[in-house]
């Protein structure tokens, strides 16, 4: 009761702070609990979805193994692991939409990338 008695203003004013920090705490919760999350309309820009084709009859190349590179930027070391996973003999990378040469090898893996150099699908052939 010492400190009381030679500062008496000391207590008081920290009790001041700590209310006031918690009623601004407080008020800070209750303002994010009101507010109403902002409507974002569906729009036509997002990319479409991973082109999955596996020629029938084709048991050298299990394209559906390489999905878990999609979106990923494409460097020798994941083509590789694709090539790997999925079983295929070669593999090979190709402009998305870009024609192919005509003979198709259904042990090779084509993984279609785009102009920034992500995976967007992977065919076999």
């Amino acid at each position: 009761m010492r400190i009381d008695q030679q500062h008496p203003g000391f207590i008081c004013t920290h009790m001041r702070c700590v209310m006031t920090a918690a009623l601004c705490a407080a008020s800070l919760f209750v303002a994010g609990c009101q507010t109403k999350p902002q409507f974002r309309p569906l729009t036509s820009e997002a990319p479409p979805p991973p082109v999955f084709v596996a020629m029938t009859g084709d048991a050298d190349c299990q394209v559906n193994q390489a999905r878990y590179a999609m979106g990923r930027a494409i460097d020798a070391p994941l083509l590789e692991e694709m090539r790997n996973r999925t079983g295929s003999k070669t593999a090979r990378t190709s402009a998305a939409g870009a024609p192919l040469p005509a003979p198709a090898d259904p042990g090779r893996l084509t993984v279609d990338v785009d102009p920034q150099g992500r995976i967007i699908g992977a065919r076999c052939g």
